[in-house]
């Protein structure tokens, strides 16, 4: 290929969120929809290893914090009472989006920008938070997983079968 050329995936930040108080707005209430979007967090890993460097593609997953969109206003459908799932009756969506619709720190128009920086990078990551919201998130979330790494460290250690050597 004559010019380098990225492919941008979204993902999702699907973290508790950082404002008090802290509340798991997305997985309580679009586990599938984290799902799928982690999906696109491993199919972006995955591929952007598997393509052959001299085709000069590169790979960014952007993970966006919310922005001022209709996404969690008007666009967004919900069920209506008489057909919810009893299983999910301590949780409402519609009371949550609609109390996140308009509070989003996210200017669309300049996370346009930031994603455009990312397509014409010389050099892009393969990963990029996008917003405040979601820069506080992922680093909330990094040490409380790096947190549980070292907690249970003796016991992911523990399983080597006798003698096995690491390789250096």
């Amino acid at each position: 290929m004559p010019y380098p050329i990225t492919i941008l995936n979204l993902h999702a930040l699907c973290y508790t969120t950082p404002r008090p108080p802290p509340t798991n707005i997305l997985f309580q209430l679009f586990s599938i929809y984290c799902a799928s979007k982690w999906a696109v967090e491993g199919f972006t890993e995955a591929i952007s290893q598997e393509v052959k460097p001299e085709w000069n593609i590169k790979f960014t997953c952007i993970e966006p914090g919310g922005f001022r969109t209709n996404w969690a206003g008007p666009s967004m459908a919900f069920v209506d009472e008489q057909h919810k799932n009893p299983a999910y009756d301590h949780l409402n969506a519609k009371e949550a989006m609609g109390k996140r619709h308009g509070s989003q720190a996210g200017d669309p128009r300049k996370g346009a920008l930031a994603m455009y920086e990312l397509a014409v990078a010389k050099d892009p990551p393969l990963r990029c938070v996008v917003g405040t919201d979601a820069y506080k998130g992922i680093v909330d979330k990094l040490e409380k997983y790096k947190g549980n790494v070292e907690k249970w460290k003796d016991l992911s250690n523990s399983t080597d079968v006798e003698g096995y050597q690491a390789p250096a």
